[in-house]
């Protein structure tokens, strides 16, 4: 029987690692009494995999669909009742399954916009239950273990909780142009600058990370979710005769660790944070203040004065200290 890691089952050891195969997802939004509510659905508990998880409606294209707009609306309409135009669709994300899993999918997500009051309804028996949240609210439940999902949803969630009633999507998820190649610039020994496209899943939108180690390589920051970055960095590893030794994340916002599940579910790297960053949906371990990252060739020491970044917004806010400095500063 496989493994489940964090409701995904896991692949076998010596396992080939399989295609991710294209899929749509809709986040569909409508105007609350108390601001924007998001449409998630339960998976039912007899699923293979996933079983429980809260998700969006979405699923695989199928031959017959015209493109991935047809897939997200057609889903929405099976899962939920509810009737959405493709032409309605904003885009938002994408996602690629990590290369660890053994079902792997290149999802679209979508974004749209329903009237005040529209209802949702279980209409699949792969559903099991369908809930309107507020995005603050379902993070806040996930947080308590009452709304088990996974990292797409969650980060989606983050995204989607600073948006006004007015819901601009456009605005929070903007084409910022075609999605630029990964770039990995050294600037001294042990120490790589690693410029990423698809932060956060977005394309045309690039976030810097970092790569600390002479032979044994620590990711800090990684946001790309397509697996993109994560073959660049593997590449680069590779060529320069050092290995993955693991993940630091220096807080939860999307642009800082929608990539970590590449490696942490991809390649079975460590994850690590400061407090309050076990709340990802990925395994990751919390360092005090003080307390040294237990891997990686370069001494980095986590130094948490506080649980949330300035603004309050994200946990697990966390400095690294190495040789030269803060990383990143």
């Amino acid at each position: 029987m496989a493994l489940e890691l964090h409701g995904r089952p896991e692949r076998r050891p010596g396992a080939p690692v399989v295609e991710p195969r294209p899929a749509a997802t809709l986040v569909v939004l409508r105007p609350g009494a108390r601001g924007l509510e998001v449409l998630l659905t339960r998976r039912a508990s007899n699923l293979r995999f996933g079983a429980d998880m809260w998700v969006f409606p979405g699923g695989r294209v199928d031959a017959t669909d015209a493109d991935h707009r047809v897939t997200a609306v057609r889903e929405t309409a099976e899962e939920s009742g509810v009737a959405v135009e493709p032409d309605d669709l904003v885009p938002l994300t994408r996602w690629v399954t990590p290369p660890g899993l053994p079902s792997r999918f290149d999802a679209r997500f979508f974004g749209a916009v329903v009237a005040p009051g529209t209802e949702a309804r279980i209409a699949s028996p792969e559903v099991a239950a369908v809930a309107w949240v507020q995005p603050a609210a379902a993070l806040a439940a996930h947080a308590r273990g009452e709304l088990p999902m996974w990292l797409p949803t969650f980060v989606t969630l983050q995204q989607l909780d600073g948006l006004g009633d007015d819901a601009d999507l456009p605005g929070a998820f903007g084409d910022g142009g075609s999605a630029g190649a990964p770039e990995i610039v050294a600037l001294d020994e042990g120490l790589r600058r690693v410029e990423q496209p698809w932060a956060a899943g977005i394309e045309g939108r690039t976030s810097t990370g970092w790569i600390v180690g002479r032979r044994e390589w620590v990711i800090v920051d990684p946001a790309d979710p397509t697996g993109e970055t994560a073959e660049a960095i593997a590449r680069a590893a590779v060529a320069a005769g050092a290995r993955l030794a693991g993940v630091a994340v220096r807080d939860l916002r999307p642009e800082r660790h929608a990539g970590g599940e590449m490696f942490a579910a991809g390649l079975g790297l460590p994850v690590v944070g400061g407090p309050g960053a076990a709340v990802a949906p990925y395994p990751i371990t919390e360092l005090a203040d003080g307390e040294r990252v237990p891997f990686g060739d370069v001494a980095l020491v986590g130094r948490s004065w506080a649980t949330t970044d300035e603004s309050g917004r994200w946990p697990g806010t966390v400095s690294f200290e190495g040789p030269e400095g803060l990383v990143g500063s």
